[in-house]
C-alpha cells in the first residue's frame, strides 16, 4: 500500500475536526435520549428521520439530498472544465464554439452524475446517518478495522 503524503493527511484531519459529528452520536438522537438504546427511542429516531426524508425516485434522507445536490453542482463545474480542452480538437468541420460547448456539456453531465452518486452516498456517512446504536452500520466503511471513525485508512 502506498503511503499518503503528510500534507494530505493534515488537510483531511483539519476538515474532519471541523465537520465531524460528536463521537458515537446518532444523527437524530437528542438530549438524554442520545445515550438510550431501547427500542422505543430508536423507533422515535427512525420516525424523525423519515419525517425529514425527501420523496423522489425513492425515499432519500436529508444528507443524501444535500450530498446529491452539492455533487450535481460541483461535478458539473469540474467535469465541464476537465472536458473543455477536448473542444480544441477538430471534429468534422464544426466551429470552435460548438466544439467547446459540446465538450463542456458532455463533461458537465459526466461529472455531475459521478459526483452526485459519490456525495449522495458519502454525505450520510459524514453526518452520522449510518451509525447504529453500537457503532457504524453493517456494510459501511467505518466497520473496517483498518480505517478510522470517518472511514479513512489509518495513518501510522
Amino acid at each position: 500500500m502506498t503511503r499518503r503524503p503528510t500534507w494530505l493527511a493534515r488537510a483531511e484531519h483539519a476538515v474532519d475536526e471541523r465537520t465531524a459529528p460528536p463521537a458515537g452520536e446518532r444523527t437524530f438522537a437528542r438530549g438524554r435520549a442520545a445515550t438510550r438504546r431501547d427500542r422505543r427511542t430508536l423507533r422515535r429516531e427512525q420516525q424523525d428521520e423519515m419525517a425529514r426524508a425527501w420523496g423522489g425516485l425513492g425515499v432519500l434522507t436529508d444528507a443524501q439530498v444535500k450530498g446529491g445536490i452539492t455533487g450535481l453542482v460541483a461535478g458539473a463545474v469540474i467535469g465541464a472544465l476537465l472536458f473543455l480542452p477536448l473542444g480544441l480538437v477538430g471534429w468534422a468541420g464544426l466551429a470552435l464554439g460548438w466544439r467547446l460547448l459540446i465538450a463542456a456539456l458532455c463533461g458537465a453531465l459526466a461529472g455531475a452524475a459521478a459526483m452526485m452518486v459519490y456525495l449522495g452516498g458519502r454525505e450520510p456517512e459524514l453526518e452520522g446517518e449510518t451509525r447504529d446504536v453500537d457503532g457504524p452500520s453493517v456494510g459501511t466503511s467505518p466497520r473496517d478495522a483498518r480505517t478510522d471513525d470517518r472511514g479513512r485508512p489509518e495513518t501510522g
